[in-house]
This record gives structure tokens, sequence and C-alpha cells, in this order.
């Protein structure tokens, strides 16, 4: 049988996940690894990469952030970190993003802004509060759609009784 060994990577990787900061400082402080590394091919930084595949803990957040890791650089697909911490529901990610000053307006090549992604994570109020308070354009036309963002909870409110979408709707209804 044979032992699969860690590189460098999984490491890393694993740590990010488990929010091992130690770990992460002592390779970055012993140069085995840069946390301001972006992959050249689809151009993801280490934000982008802690809630790439699962969602990362704060600890890890706040590494990058402090390690001065660009909040909102976009990658191959337009998408920043906030965007991939909304996708993996990770709220505390998309807050430490946007008090580190995340745009929630920035459109990805589908033209998806992280603030249009805010049905991921329905009950982080906090996050959507965030958001708005960041300058999050309720009236921007996501998702290449002719429908505002509000247009379009409202009709999936009234259209596909998501109540759920209520509380969401109320919120960004005082940022018209």
């Amino acid at each position: 049988m044979k032992h699969r060994v860690e590189g460098i990577d999984e490491k890393i990787a694993g740590a990010n996940w488990d929010g091992n900061v130690e770990f992460l400082r002592k390779m970055s402080d012993s140069g085995q690894f840069n946390p301001l590394k972006v992959t050249p091919k689809e151009q993801w930084n280490y934000l982008h990469k802690s809630n790439l595949i699962n969602p990362s803990p704060a600890e890890t957040i706040r590494f990058y952030l402090d390690c001065g890791v660009s909040v909102n650089a976009q990658d191959i697909y337009g998408r920043t970190p906030l965007h991939y911490a909304m996708q993996n529901k990770n709220g505390n990610a998309a807050l430490l993003l946007l008090e580190a000053g995340a745009n929630p307006n920035t459109p990805d090549i589908d033209n998806i802004t992280p603030l249009g992604m805010i049905g991921y994570i329905p009950e982080r109020m906090d996050v959507l509060q965030a958001m708005l308070n960041n300058g999050g354009n309720v009236h921007y036309k996501n998702a290449n759609s002719d429908l505002e963002i509000i247009e379009l909870l409202k009709i999936m409110l009234n259209e596909y009784h998501m109540e759920y979408l209520r509380p969401i709707i109320k919120l960004m209804e005082k940022y018209i």
C-alpha cells in the first residue's frame, strides 16, 4: 500500500480550512510559503482559495488580510474573494472582507455581483447590512437580466413564495 505524502500546497489548504494560522505564519516566516502568491492561470490569491472549495474560518481570512492580500482582486472569472465567500455560505468571511473594503458591486464574467448572491445566505442579515453599508447597489441588473436585484427578489417572493426573501427585500427597500 502506497502512502501519499502531502505537499506544501495540500498542507496550506488544510491549514486554511482548519484555521491553523500558527502553521501558516511558520511556513511564511520560513520562506516555504508566500501568502501574496497568485496562481498564474486562474489568478487566485489566498483569499480566493480560502473559500474556493471549503469555507475557511475567520482566523484564516484575518491572517491573509493582515498579510496584505488584495481583497478586491478578480480572478479569470471576474470573481473576487467576496464572491467565493458568498458561494460557500461563509458569512463570517464575507463580513471580514467587507470590513477590509471588499466591493459588493463587482460583477463577475456572468454579471453576478456578491450582493446578488445574498440568497446563498439569506439568514445572514448582518452580511446584507454590511454590503448595503458598503454601497451595495440594489438597482444593479444582476446576472445579465433586465431586472434589478431587488426586482428579481420581489418576483421570486411573489411568484415562487420564497418567504425567506421577505426580510432581505424589506432591508433593501431602505436603500432605494
